[in-house]
């Protein structure tokens, strides 16, 4: 083993003992290297996740918040030439394997503001990068999903609560929606993050090792995912500090993570407006043509 890789280990072992006492009971860690309201936005998030108090994406409180729809474009990941933004391979079929994209022809398209943040996003990790053990120019972003039709949202939510139904027959049809809500934002009476392109699916990529970066499992469509909220315990140091790198790349730039889910971000929606404390939401559901 290389001097190099023995050092990193011992970084990695140093500052995710700091991660692990932050994460479970003081504050996230490395307070110095974000804008405060990113901090401040990180840690509000993790506190309310250890006292329960983490409202679901399609809470009461969420849906209260209003949306003027500011009609802003939809762009598409997939023309624009940003070489470290990039949707991950495309499956065989829909909702095909994890480490492939969502397979809908919708799935790469974002709202403008969405994008033009995650190109500043692969700024922050590259001035993060030596802090969390990479090099600048090192880590991509891939692209799961954006934008999701209505129709779509509806099926995959129902999956879930038959997923749940079935892993837990003891539950009542009223607690498996209950439960599949906390994952897929329902359609009945709510307006779906993703239905706005204001929501996107993301994972870090190592263009070194050419290989996902471990954040722990990635979604919630294929089984029970019990590492899925963002400041899980039971995860291992490397996975902490990971997680604690893309969270920080993000929120520097305004992207607000939904904390039952580490790899959804969003802005301009309702979930958003409800952390950054904005009056408004400026994304509704986009009507999609019938043929993309």
């Amino acid at each position: 083993m290389s001097h190099l890789k023995i050092l990193f280990l011992i970084f990695i072992m140093v500052s995710s003992s700091i991660a692990q006492a932050s994460w479970e009971a003081n504050r996230m860690p490395y307070q110095t290297l974000v804008p405060e309201g990113a901090y401040s936005l990180l840690e509000n998030q993790r506190q309310a996740f250890v006292e329960g108090k983490l409202p679901k994406i399609a809470d009461a409180v969420i849906k209260s918040v209003p949306i003027e729809e500011s009609g802003e474009k939809i762009v598409d990941i997939r023309t624009l030439p940003t070489p470290r933004i990039a949707m991950m391979p495309d499956p065989k079929t829909p909702s095909g394997p994890p480490d492939c994209n969502a397979g809908s022809p919708e799935s790469s398209m974002v709202r403008g503001t969405v994008y033009k943040k995650l190109e500043a996003m692969v700024d922050e990790l590259d001035k993060l990068a030596p802090t969390f053990g990479f090099q600048k120019g090192q880590v991509a972003i891939r692209v799961y999903e954006g934008l999701r039709s209505l129709e779509t949202q509806r099926e995959v939510f129902d999956d879930k609560v038959r997923e749940i139904q079935a892993a837990h027959p003891e539950f009542t049809h009223e607690t498996c929606i209950e439960e599949a809500s906390k994952w897929v934002s329902p359609v009945k009476n709510n307006v779906p993050a993703h239905s706005t392109g204001a929501a996107i699916d993301i994972r870090l990529y190592d263009l070194h090792t050419n290989t996902y970066i471990d954040m722990g499992k990635f979604g919630v469509i294929w089984g029970e995912n019990p590492h899925a909220p963002t400041f899980s315990e039971g995860l291992t140091p490397e996975q902490r500090h990971h997680r604690t790198f893309l969270l920080m790349a993000a929120a520097s730039v305004g992207l607000v993570n939904y904390p039952f889910e580490w790899w959804h971000f969003s802005t301009g929606d309702r979930y958003a407006a409800y952390w950054l404390k904005h009056q408004k939401a400026v994304y509704g559901s986009v009507v999609l043509p019938s043929k993309l």
